[in-house]
């Protein structure tokens, strides 16, 4: 459990995760219990209360994201919740869950909540805010992306954002698979024991497509890619299907 005793990230262009220096987001890693309606839950009433926390004013958007190969993964569900440094403060504002359950009583929503307590555990809460994003097109995020869990050594934050955005401007036009990448960085915590504290996501149309792209023929790293290696480390990646994207 260690190597998750982490933090995740994600986001890409302005209508869907936000992009700018006010523009942040809550990760949410989620471990659903085997047998248990988790995604049915989030799908079919979370997905309700979280509309009308948009139309409140309290969030700009909320997304559900399923882990492709779970049981290989510390957790099975990513919810991002989008928000602007304006709402930041409101975050953690209630909702008025009778007018978004008109149809459920006092206890039948109380009992809702156990529930869905019951049917998951809470791997990690995170703030991240996004660097720099690239689209080959303007579909995107698209269905499937791959977070990569980045550890860059202190003191070298700044050079590791030039090394990687540099080197990915560089590469985007020549690639067959990837449609879109993003960097972000970790913002809710700093420290040298962290896990890892900035995240590339790399985006798919199909999941067939980050197949071909793992199987590509190996090359040696170059040297720019050598010398971005030796400022950080690849800890981990997973890789994720959208689910449903409310806004």
């Amino acid at each position: 459990m260690k190597y998750l005793m982490l933090t995740f990230s994600l986001c890409l262009c302005l209508n869907l995760f936000g992009q700018g220096n006010d523009a942040y987001l809550r990760l949410t890693f989620i471990k659903a219990k085997e047998g248990s309606n988790y995604r049915e839950n989030l799908t079919q009433k979370f997905a309700r209360l979280h509309q009308q926390r948009i139309e409140d004013g309290i969030i700009n958007g909320w997304d559900l994201w399923q882990v492709v190969n779970s049981r290989q993964t510390p957790f099975s569900h990513v919810i991002v919740t989008l928000m602007d440094i304006s709402k930041m403060d409101s975050l953690y504002s209630g909702v008025n869950m009778q007018k978004v359950f008109p149809d459920m009583t006092n206890n039948d929503i109380e009992t809702f909540y156990e529930n869905n307590i019951a049917s998951r555990d809470i791997i990690g809460d995170y703030i991240i805010t996004t660097v720099k994003s690239i689209s080959k097109t303007n579909s995107i995020p698209d269905e499937f992306m791959v977070m990569n869990f980045m550890k860059v050594k202190e003191g070298k934050f700044k050079t590791y954002e030039n090394m990687e955005i540099d080197l990915t401007t560089a590469a985007m036009p020549n690639e067959k698979f990837r449609t879109g990448w993003t960097l972000q960085k970790r913002i809710d915590k700093y420290g040298t024991d962290l896990f890892w504290n900035y995240l590339t996501v790399d985006w798919y149309a199909k999941y067939s497509d980050y197949i071909k792209a793992s199987s590509m023929p190996v090359v040696d790293a170059d040297k720019n890619y050598q010398s971005m290696m030796a400022i950080r480390d690849l800890r981990d990646r997973a890789v994720l299907r959208k689910v449903i994207s409310v806004r």
